[in-house]
């Protein structure tokens, strides 16, 4: 029952938290006192329970060292102009009936340079959306295709925070990790351009504003340099470089850029890497403002707070009733069957994906364990579900800033198809698998159980 009481305070604070449009952290931290307080009921000391959690906050070392890459990256792309060099190029080959398609494949683009899906809505997204209104093209098409491309590089691009957390909860490289992801990326991305390019001939757009590529050309002198940051980041991963020296790469190169490119002033370049950049023309800065150390500090909290639940959790043994109960999940249904539930349910109860991946190896870790299979396996099935299943809860905020930056409503979320033909083919693809594994360890045959 104290873990039940403890567990309700908690849900009541991410609830508070979402109506008041205050940070999740403060939820994590208040629930965080409750777990506090029932470990301490349960007789493990006060000493002890902070040793876990401290325990657990080191494991994140390896991921804040990321984040805090990223948040210098995303700072000196916008003032090297090469996130403008993309929206510039992206936009020119934009035609009437291809730009659903097209709108899918520059999110897509962005998102496997950039590494955020929040950043890249934040940018190719916003002015997406303005063409499509201006154009007279279907918002929620449009947005649908938007929110597909923004999470292609959550598991794919060597500057996503996501793929780094979920290699480091798995237990494993990041790099081999993200080569994993590759392969069960072809066939869902395929069809999903298949999708848009017959929705791009039904929703064709009227007209493109060309308003926004000559603030672009007005604002940014968009030769190819500003593209070798982007090429860097993409490259150096495939040549067994690890992500976080191909981030710190790509942020000399960007500051390169800025200073000899754009023209920027040393000391405004410093406060930008920060605070964030922000554009000298007004029209550019809704699009082009952002990034800086500044802009990492709230998910750095969230994956502090995350990875203290974790050591708290593993080291008290409080979850153990939960996890047998997803172990009988998991010998019913099959290991990938047990991962879509337990996404779902986590990113419905805790609004975030961060916490989701977490709770996710936390639930299912020692599945594998017990099975003896590679912690590898254990990343791929995170990879596969909560990181694409989170946008698709709506009151999420993986869904609903990214809905509320391009100012839609949830009629977008069954046209981004990406964002569930990726876990239905992994499913499709991993459940024999699973099972026959299951079947191996308990000595069983590889038929699935009859009830299925």
């Amino acid at each position: 029952m104290d873990l039940l009481a403890a567990f309700s305070i908690f849900l009541l604070c991410v609830a508070g938290c979402m109506v008041l449009g205050q940070s999740l952290f403060w939820a994590l931290l208040a629930g965080f006192f409750c777990f506090f307080l029932v470990g301490m009921r349960r007789g493990t000391p006060a000493a002890t329970l902070l040793k876990m959690a401290a325990g657990g906050m080191g494991t994140s070392w390896k991921v804040l060292r990321i984040l805090l890459l990223l948040g210098l990256l995303t700072a000196l792309w916008r003032a090297g102009g090469t996130v403008a060099f993309f929206v510039w190029g992206g936009i020119q080959f934009i035609t009437p009936r291809t730009f659903v398609l097209g709108a899918f494949g520059l999110a897509a683009v962005f998102s496997l340079a950039f590494g955020s899906s929040f950043g890249v809505v934040g940018t190719a997204g916003i002015i997406l959306m303005a063409i499509a209104r201006s154009g007279g093209a279907s918002l929620p098409v449009t947005a649908g295709a938007v929110m597909s491309g923004i999470y292609v590089g959550e598991r794919l691009s060597p500057a996503s925070s996501s793929a780094a957390l979920t290699a480091a909860v798995a237990g494993t490289d990041q790099r081999s990790f993200q080569l994993r992801m590759w392969r069960t990326t072809p066939a869902p991305l395929l069809l999903t351009l298949a999708l848009y390019g017959v929705l791009s001939v039904l929703y064709p757009i009227q007209t493109v504003d060309a308003q926004i590529i000559s603030s672009l050309e007005g604002g940014f002198s968009l030769t190819w340099p500003v593209v070798l940051p982007a090429a860097a980041l993409l490259i150096l991963p495939w040549i067994n470089v690890s992500a976080m020296w191909a981030i710190l790469v790509s942020c000399v190169l960007s500051a390169g850029c800025a200073l000899l490119v754009q023209r920027i002033p040393a000391g405004e370049l410093l406060r930008a890497c920060i605070l964030g950049y922000r554009p000298v023309q007004p029209e550019l800065a809704d699009i082009l403002s952002g990034g800086g150390l500044i802009s990492m500090v709230n998910v750095v909290l969230i994956v502090i707070m995350s990875c203290a639940y974790s050591g708290m959790f593993n080291g008290t043994g409080m979850l153990a009733p939960v996890t047998d109960r997803v172990g009988r999940l998991v010998e019913r249904f099959g290991l990938f069957t047990a991962h879509v539930a337990v996404s779902l349910c986590c990113c419905a109860l805790f609004c975030n994906q961060t916490v989701g991946i977490v709770m996710d190896a936390q639930l299912l870790g020692k599945e594998y364990q017990r099975r003896k299979l590679p912690a590898l396996d254990l990343a791929e099935h995170i990879g596969n579900s909560v990181i694409n299943l989170a946008g698709l809860v709506p009151w999420a905020i993986a869904s609903s800033v990214p809905l509320t930056t391009m100012e839609v409503g949830v009629e977008a979320l069954p046209l981004a198809f990406y964002l569930w033909i990726l876990p239905l083919w992994c499913w499709g693809t991993s459940i024999k698998k699973d099972d026959r594994k299951g079947a191996a360890i308990h000595g069983q045959s590889d038929r699935r159980p009859a009830n299925l």
